[in-house]
């Protein structure tokens, strides 16, 4: 799973970011759902900051759709909306933080 929080747990495990956590998990529940929450945001992110080059897969192994998610998430709570550079600064250091997907730790 490429999560770095949620593993399909009912509630965050101790010492988890519960608020990442909880991100995550609805961004798993959507896409098991077919919401097309995950796909809308991809698609406005991709077309105004062009998400897709600012934050690689390659580079985090962080799917897009969750990528978009959080910048929805800090553009809803932000007092002035997240430009690319404001929301790559904020990805680095409140949700990737020396953190690895589930799928990086099996690969190690």
């Amino acid at each position: 799973m490429d999560c770095r929080y949620y593993n399909g747990e009912k509630k965050p495990p101790e010492g988890t970011d519960s608020l990442m956590w909880g991100y995550e998990e609805a961004w798993v529940n959507m896409v098991m759902n077919n919401n097309p929450t995950p796909q809308k945001c991809i698609d406005y992110y991709t077309k105004k900051h062009n998400l897709p080059d600012l934050l690689p897969y390659e580079e985090d192994g962080t799917p897009l759709g969750i990528k978009a998610i959080l910048w929805n998430r800090l553009d809803h709570w932000s007092y002035f909306p997240a430009d690319g550079e404001t929301f790559k600064s904020w990805y680095q250091e409140h949700y990737v933080n020396n953190t690895k997907t589930h799928r990086q730790l099996l690969n190690q």
